[in-house]
């Protein structure tokens, strides 16, 4: 009996220094958080793309551009679109930089703008993103979450907006790779809780780096949908602040 209880306190500090504690799973701001963290990871990365509008009558338009962009741990990301085709968009700019600020380039006009609140939700270049989409913000300074589902394989995030933000969707359904938290897919939806938009994306490893390459954005209002394949991805090859300029923005896109 004194054998006995001498070694049960030898046995419950083995239970509770060598035996591994049962892993507490996460809340749904801290997968959000993870997302974050995956688009954030590179330093920076440049690539192009091929956009494609089609319309309910499927016939299509096509779009192409060029990206840089510019990663923060813990600010807001930085980026830069310049369309190079059709000729009619040539040169035509979007500089998305820290705190929502974002500016158009009309190469028409010759002058840069900036976007005001009210025009977050127009549509970009007349394609199902709008300029809100293209806001490089993180998504937990703008949502709260919580795990709706959960399955072997995903998340699925209900995504609710913070008072005082200006993201155009109040609600957000997001569907989260559980292994990368990467987004497979999301519903957007407008103030009238209805949904507004679908979001799916094909992610491949590049260079380390989880990347959307093939994305497909949909109105479900306008029966409308666009399709953007990301192309000749490069990460990590130190970009020069001064790219996110509002003088680079007006500058011409060179032929490559």
């Amino acid at each position: 009996m004194k054998l006995s209880v001498r070694l049960f306190p030898a046995i419950l500090v083995f239970a509770l220094f060598v035996v591994p504690p049962q892993s507490r799973a996460m809340d749904g701001n801290e997968v959000l958080a993870k997302v974050d963290a995956l688009i954030s990871a590179p330093q920076d990365g440049t690539s192009k793309a091929v956009m494609i509008l089609i319309d309910k009558d499927g016939s299509q338009k096509e779009r192409r551009l060029r990206l840089w962009t510019r990663y923060f741990k813990d600010k807001d990301d930085w980026s830069l679109t310049k369309f190079i085709y059709p000729p009619e968009l040539r040169d035509m700019g979007f500089l998305s930089l820290a705190d929502d600020k974002m500016y158009l380039y009309m190469p028409a006009f010759d002058r840069v703008r900036r976007i005001a609140s009210h025009a977050r939700k127009e549509s970009f270049a007349g394609s199902d993103l709008s300029n809100d989409d293209l806001s490089t913000g993180k998504y937990t300074d703008h949502y709260s979450a919580r795990i709706q589902e959960e399955t072997g394989t995903e998340y699925v995030l209900e995504l609710i907006r913070k008072p005082g933000s200006n993201r155009i969707y109040p609600k957000v359904i997001a569907w989260v790779n559980k292994q990368e938290f990467y987004i497979l897919k999301m519903e957007l939806f407008d103030e009238s809780q209805e949904v507004w938009k679908t979001y799916q994306a094909e992610n491949k490893k590049i260079q380390g780096y989880w990347t959307p390459t093939e994305i497909q954005m949909k109105d479900v209002r306008k029966d409308h949908q666009t399709i953007l394949r990301v192309e000749d991805v490069k990460f990590d090859i130190g970009l020069a602040e001064d790219i996110f300029s509002d003088r680079n923005l007006k500058r011409k896109v060179k032929d490559e």
